[in-house]
């Protein structure tokens, strides 16, 4: 093992009960785990009674909670993991799912070898736990392939816009370790968001540091589809949209702030299209003048709600290519 590479894990635990143990222990089993933070966030099931058991069996595991035993979201509990960390290098496990052997030797080469190198992803692969938790999956529309990664070797450079684009994949954060120091520019999680404030915060991890591609086909993780998954719990179509919407709102205020123009252009596209698509759903056999008026009504309410974005070149400059669309 390279002794300049220790990490610390974070598992945000919230009604996991019957999978936290083996999160944990998969963690523990790499050579390179330096502790587990395992960060409980108000369960209604006895996670944390086991957490409690799993930090008294094992030294490296130190159990954190929210003041008042208070459930605050994934984004809260990975931040507070992040604060408490005493490691230089992070990496993330949700609680429904576990490492595979060998989890860390590709990271601790890729940053032993390259001084610039501030983080690396790899694949990870599906674990279905039942019938029942696939049939949600299928039903809320998520993907069909058993392999979450990147399709190509990305330079860091371009990362943040391949992932924006989408068209040579994703990764997760299961599959993601980062030095520290680059939450001094990308910032912790987001707490207000619902859902997806692991994927906006990627993003802004993409967007100031270099991240390299590790494994790309052979997956170092599992993640878990069961029947309790919350990214496919039943929602309504349009507040899948909104949920996304908030996600690209924050990080497009975010990188203008920064004066990160170069994906500003992107952002303000991604906006307005999630914005239009919602005239999929209210009269879809309308003739394509009527949805055509409808997709720009839905633009302009938007835009009234946001006058921020009126004396905004990029607003501008997107909604002419959705006029002529």
């Amino acid at each position: 093992m390279n002794l300049d590479f220790f990490v610390s894990v974070i598992i945000p635990v919230y009604n996991a009960a019957p999978f936290v143990r083996q999160a944990v222990e998969s963690a523990l089993a790499q050579p390179e785990t330096a502790e587990v933070l395992l960060v409980e966030d108000g369960s209604p099931d006895n996670a944390l009674e086991i957490c409690r058991q799993l930090a008294a069996e094992y030294p490296q595991v130190i159990l954190l909670r929210h003041p008042n035993g208070e459930n605050r979201g994934a984004g809260a509990s990975r931040n507070l993991g992040m604060r408490t960390a005493t490691s230089p290098f992070l990496a993330f496990l949700d609680a429904d799912d576990y490492y595979l052997p060998g989890r860390f030797m590709i990271d601790t080469k890729l940053y032993a070898e390259n001084p610039s190198c501030e983080g690396v992803y790899h694949a990870i692969s599906m674990h279905i736990e039942d019938s029942e938790g696939l049939k949600r999956w299928n039903d809320a529309g998520k993907t069909l392939e058993t392999i979450k990664t990147i399709n190509a070797e990305i330079p860091p450079d371009s990362l943040a816009e391949a992932l924006l684009y989408g068209s040579l994949g994703h990764f997760s954060i299961d599959g993601l370790s980062i030095k520290k120091t680059v939450l001094e520019r990308a910032g912790m999680m987001r707490e207000d968001l619902r859902l997806h404030q692991d994927t906006e915060w990627i993003l802004r991890l993409a967007i100031t540091a270099q991240l390299y591609p590790g494994s790309l086909t052979e997956p170092v993780s599992r993640w878990r589809v069961h029947s309790q998954n919350r990214i496919s719990s039943p929602r309504d179509k349009v507040q899948k949209l909104d949920d996304n919407l908030s996600m690209w709102e924050g990080l497009y205020s975010w990188c203008k702030k920064r004066g990160e123009k170069r994906y500003l252009p992107i952002l303000m596209h991604l906006m307005l299209e999630n914005v239009a698509n919602k005239q999929r759903f209210e009269g879809t056999e309308s003739p394509k003048f009527i949805r055509r008026v409808r997709r720009l009504t839905l633009l302009a309410s938007w835009l009234v709600r946001r006058p921020r974005y009126i004396g905004d070149c990029y607003f501008w400059r997107a909604l002419s290519q959705f006029i002529g669309a």
